[in-house]
């Protein structure tokens, strides 16, 4: 008897996939761009094509989005950003100041989008300027605060010593100090000038190739207040300048010899080309 080709089991019961997926990917995938049919092995099931449609979907959204962004503000840890972040929530609302201190800051500062809420007129955190930010945030104007070099690498060892929980720099200071019983924060903090400086040079891993232009306000924590208040003329808006997350422990910065201030030079030279002629 000849042999009866059985229906698969798939033709029994049909495409049992959502209509609007049947209609933009049919099971067939048709002949490929070559002209040849392609087999099961090289062919992307529905759910992948759904996958990679969704992404995409995702991806011009978070672009519209951050399309919408009037603000971007950059915070260098320890220059105040916390009391600015305060200030700017007050001023214009928690719903309109979204906050990025996650996994979120290394996306942006690769200069990719992240998800933002609709409300969100304001993007301010820890991710670090790239130069792709003016065309993620088109119509963002772009905000940093910058203070002293020397004084902000020693409030930011304070603030990792009290804290205890500040990433690699709180690992280092743990394993090569704390647990060989150094205490001394004079003694850790030279120490680590110069055998890890790379923690304290945030302006020349972030800032040295960028210009003037790049920023619509530079502000300086030494002169806070003033500052703030031309930011409030320039956002049209008044920003309180009530100061926050300031640590218990009130040492002076140490003094530091030539060497050892030479670790800094390039700090200095950003920093002092950026703030020179403010806005």
């Amino acid at each position: 008897m000849p042999r009866v080709a059985l229906p698969t089991l798939g033709e029994q019961i049909g495409d049992l996939r959502p209509a609007a997926v049947r209609n933009f990917w049919p099971l067939d995938p048709g002949p490929s761009d070559t002209g040849h049919s392609m087999g099961a092995l090289n062919t992307l099931s529905w759910r992948d094509h759904l996958g990679r449609g969704l992404a995409k979907w995702t991806r011009r959204r978070m672009i519209a989005k951050a399309s919408r962004v009037e603000w971007v503000s950059y915070h260098v840890p320890k220059t105040a950003g916390t009391s600015f972040r305060s200030a700017l929530r007050q001023a214009f609302g928690p719903a309109r100041v979204f906050a990025v201190y996650d996994g979120s800051c290394g996306i942006l500062t690769r200069g990719e989008p992240i998800w933002l809420p609709g409300s969100a007129s304001i993007v301010h955190g820890h991710f670090r300027p790239h130069r792709r930010h003016d065309q993620l945030f088109p119509h963002g104007k772009r905000i940093t605060w910058l203070r002293d070099p020397v004084e902000r690498a020693w409030s930011l060892l304070n603030h990792t010593l009290e804290v205890r929980n500040n990433g690699a720099l709180f690992q280092l200071v743990e394993t090569e100090f704390l647990d060989r019983g150094v205490t001394d924060r004079e003694q850790i903090f030279k120490s680590l000038i110069h055998r890890r400086p790379r923690f304290f040079c945030e302006y020349e891993a972030h800032y040295q190739s960028l210009d003037l232009e790049f920023f619509h306000f530079i502000g300086c924590t030494d002169r806070y207040e003033e500052d703030l208040r031309r930011l409030s003329e320039t956002m049209q808006t008044p920003l309180a300048a009530e100061r926050l997350n300031r640590g218990p422990d009130k040492r002076p910065t140490p003094s530091l010899n030539g060497k050892e201030l030479a670790v800094f030079d390039e700090e200095y030279r950003i920093y002092e080309r950026l703030t020179k002629a403010r806005s």
